[in-house]
C-alpha cells in the first residue's frame, strides 16, 4: 500500500514562511479582482493538496495529544467566531475585500491544523530554522544584487518591497542556532555581517530599532546558547565592518543624514499620513470596539485618492482591533500567546 506520510508539509511550511515575509514585491503578484494573489498564496493550496493526499493512511485519524488537541481547539473556536461575526457587515462590505482580509487570517489559523504533525520532531523544528535564516540571506541577496545596479551616494536607494523586517530575526537565529545547525564560525560572522550590511543599505530607520531591540532581548535571555557572547563576538565585529564599508564607499554621510532626519519627521508627510492613519484606526475602533467593523471594511486618509487606511495601518494591533474587535483579536491571539508561555517551561538542550 502507497505510505502517503511520504508527503510532508514540511517544506511547503518553509517556502511559505519564506514567501509570506519577503515575497511582498509586487511584480510577483497575480492580480484578481480586489486582492492580490500571491505565491503563498499557491503554497498554501499545495499544503492542502498533500494533506489530502495523506487521507488514504490510517494513521490520518488519530486524534492529536490533549496538549495539541487544546491549542487546535483554541485556533478552530477563533477562526469560527471571526467567520460567524462577518454575516454582520455582508451588507455594507464587497466580498472581494473580506476575502483579502480572511485569508490572512484564516491561514494564520488554519497552519496549525494542517502541519503540526510533520513538526513533532527536532530536525523538523532544525529545518524551520535553516528556513528562516535564509530567508533572511534571501532578502540580503536581493537587496545586494540591487545596490549594485542603482548604488548612488548622491541618490540614494530605499528597498521598501521586500521584507526587509526578517532580517534582524535571522541575524538573532544565527547567533542562537549557529552550533545546533552546524554553521561555522566563520561562515556565522560572514553571514551576520552580509545581512547587516544589506540592512543598514535598505535605509530603514524601524528596522535599526529592531535590530538593536531584537539583540538586545536575545543577548539578556539566551545565556544557555550563549547570546551574549556571540553578539560580541559575531555582531559587533560585523557591526564595525559595515561601518567601515560605508565610511570606505561614502555613504556614511547618508546613513548619518537619515538616522538624524528622525527629527524632522513633523515635517515629514508620509509621518502625518501615518499619524492620520493611527487616528482614524483608533476613531473606527471605538465605533465598534467589542465585535469590530469586520473583514474588508474599508475607508481612505484624505479622500478615496488617498491612503486606504484599512490596508495600510502601520500598526497591526490597531488594525485587528479595528476589525474584529476585542473578542475577536483576544481570541485569534490567544493560541499563539499560551504557545509562547508553554514553551518558556520546559528546558529543551537545543534551546
Amino acid at each position: 500500500m502507497t505510505n502517503y506520510r511520504q508527503f510532508s508539509t514540511l517544506p511547503l511550511l518553509g517556502w511559505f514562511m519564506f514567501t509570506a515575509l519577503v515575497m511582498n514585491n509586487d511584480a510577483l503578484f497575480l492580480k484578481i479582482g480586489s486582492f492580490n494573489l500571491s505565491p503563498w498564496d499557491a503554497i498554501f493550496l499545495a499544503i492542502v493538496a498533500v494533506k489530502f493526499a495523506r487521507l488514504a493512511e490510517p494513521t490520518a485519524y488519530a486524534l492529536p495529544s490533549a496538549r495539541i488537541g487544546f491549542l487546535l481547539a483554541l485556533q478552530l473556536i477563533a477562526l469560527l467566531f471571526v467567520v460567524m461575526m462577518q454575516f454582520r457587515h455582508t451588507n455594507t462590505i464587497e466580498t472581494g475585500d473580506a476575502v483579502r482580509d480572511f485569508r490572512v487570517l484564516i491561514y494564520f489559523l488554519s497552519i496549525p491544523f494542517l502541519c503540526y504533525k510533520d513538526l513533532q520532531s527536532h530536525m523538523n523544528y532544525m529545518t524551520l530554522r535553516r528556513f528562516f535564516i535564509w530567508s533572511g540571506m534571501g532578502v540580503a541577496a536581493w537587496i545586494a544584487v540591487e545596490q549594485l545596479f542603482v548604488f548612488s551616494a548622491s541618490n540614494p536607494v530605499r528597498n521598501l518591497r521586500i521584507g526587509v523586517w526578517v532580517i534582524p530575526f535571522s541575524i538573532v537565529s544565527v547567533l542562537y542556532f549557529q552550533e545546533q545547525l552546524g554553521i561555522k564560525k566563520r561562515t556565522a560572522y560572514m553571514m551576520t555581517l552580509f545581512m547587516l550590511a544589506a540592512l543598514v543599505f535598505s535605509l530603514n530607520r524601524s528596522q535599526y530599532l529592531q535590530l538593536g531591540v531584537a539583540i538586545g532581548i536575545a543577548a539578556l535571555l539566551g545565556g544557555r546558547v550563549g547570546a551574549m557572547r556571540k553578539s560580541i563576538v559575531y555582531f559587533v565585529p560585523a557591526l564595525i565592518g559595515v561601518l567601515a564599508l560605508f565610511y570606505a564607499i561614502g555613504y556614511a554621510d547618508v546613513l548619518i543624514d537619515r538616522i538624524i532626519s528622525v527629527n524632522d519627521l513633523e515635517s515629514d508627510s508620509s509621518y502625518g499620513a501615518r499619524i492620520q492613519e493611527l487616528e482614524g484606526q483608533v476613531q473606527l475602533y471605538q465605533q465598534a470596539p467589542i465585535l469590530g467593523q469586520g473583514a474588508g471594511f474599508k475607508s481612505w486618509v484624505m479622500g478615496e485618492n488617498g491612503f486606504e487606511l484599512s490596508t495600510f495601518a502601520h500598526n497591526s494591533w490597531m488594525f485587528y482591533l479595528m476589525k474584529f474587535g476585542i473578542v475577536g483579536t483576544v481570541l485569534v491571539f490567544l493560541p499563539g500567546v499560551f504557545v509562547l508561555l508553554v514553551s518558556m517551561l520546559p528546558r529543551y538542550p537545543d534551546a
